[in-house]
């Protein structure tokens, strides 16, 4: 996700938050908020969920209850979403 300029760090605080709630979702293994290194505006996140269903329930969601509103406040754009499917190693059980 890219912030408007300057506010990438108050988006990564956003991120945190709803990360924080994130992690009483069932089905939801891993919400980490990442900073990238050489873009001050830019915060990745990665997720991963148990399977499908999980991760679609938690987005259906109410956005002001997950803490989605104040993100979405932050962003220059939509954010870009890269999907993969986790193969394995340590922490995936």
């Amino acid at each position: 996700m890219v912030a408007v300029e300057g506010q990438g760090p108050e988006l990564a605080k956003a991120l945190l938050r709803v990360a924080d709630g994130m992690a009483a979702q069932p089905g939801c293994l891993a919400y980490v908020v990442n900073a990238a290194p050489d873009e001050a505006d830019a915060v990745w996140v990665t997720e991963i969920w148990a399977d499908s269903a999980s991760s679609e329930a938690a987005l259906g969601r109410d956005i002001g209850e997950a803490g989605l509103a104040d993100v979405l406040e932050l962003l220059a754009s939509p954010p870009e979403y890269i999907e993969v499917t986790p193969l394995g190693g340590p922490g995936l059980g």
